[in-house]
């Protein structure tokens, strides 16, 4: 399920580009302000399957209709401003979707913007073979051997542990929200090579911390309820912190 956030910005806002922890905050209270007690079992828990945890949700960048870059800050002129939000938990739809109703405003970072329409996204008619844009940095990380010492690594987006570890990804996303192995667990997964090739990657700083991971469009050819655990969850890891959120490259292409 997607709930696309309609915010109005009636002056021009300025929030550093490393927003990801204010957006976080932003769903956390709204999650509390309608059920406290979920809201802590998703911030302290989460859900669990093979020793890894998840939060099953994702959200995407800012996205507004007019905006500059000034050195760290992103400067968003008068207007509207989208933000995505998607979880496959009815509960957690629920929770941000009513308390942005009532509440009528979103403060992000020092700045508040009204919330001016909210509308839930959830019916999506597949091809099989389906294109989708990156809007967050995919990140994929793997642990090795170094010096005697297991260390986690970054994997890089031209690697192909970088596609078969999405795959693995997704399949524990799956179990966790079905209970069971899709009936057909056949993922197939394209990077536009033009991407894949001499890509940097993005660096994202997060409360200190940074993180990186790659930012191409793909093509996937799997069943329609992965797609959809796709779309949900996020790619990738660090979902819940914004990372790994795409879009079906037909909306997005309509939406700009």
């Amino acid at each position: 399920m997607r709930l696309e956030i309609e915010l109005f910005a009636k002056e021009k806002k300025k929030i550093n580009l490393n927003y990801n922890y204010y957006i976080i905050s932003a769903i956390y209270h709204l999650l509390s302000e309608h059920n406290r007690d979920f809201s802590e079992m998703l911030h302290d828990q989460g859900y669990e399957i093979g020793g890894k945890k998840f939060k099953l949700f994702v959200f995407s960048k800012l996205m507004p209709e007019k905006y500059t870059i000034e050195g760290n800050s992103m400067i968003i002129k008068s207007g509207i401003t989208r933000l995505y939000v998607n979880s496959p938990v009815k509960e957690f739809i629920n929770c941000i979707g009513n308390s942005l109703m009532k509440i009528g405003n979103l403060k992000i970072g020092k700045e508040e913007f009204v919330v001016s329409n909210v509308y839930l996204r959830n019916q999506v008619d597949f091809e099989y073979e389906t294109e989708f844009v990156t809007l967050s940095p995919i990140i994929v990380t793997t642990g090795e051997m170094q010096n005697g010492h297991f260390k986690s690594r970054t994997v890089h987006i031209s690697e192909e542990k970088y596609i078969e570890n999405i795959k693995n990804n997704l399949i524990r996303k799956y179990f966790l929200i079905h209970g069971k192995l899709p009936q057909n667990m056949s993922i197939d997964i394209q990077f536009d090579e033009k991407y894949t090739k001499n890509n940097r990657g993005k660096l994202i700083d997060f409360k200190g911390i940074t993180v990186k991971g790659y930012i191409a469009p793909f093509k996937m050819k799997c069943s329609e309820d992965i797609k959809r655990v796709a779309l949900d969850c996020g790619i990738g890891e660090n979902n819940s912190i914004g990372m790994g959120y795409i879009m079906e490259k037909k909306l997005f292409v309509d939406l700009w």
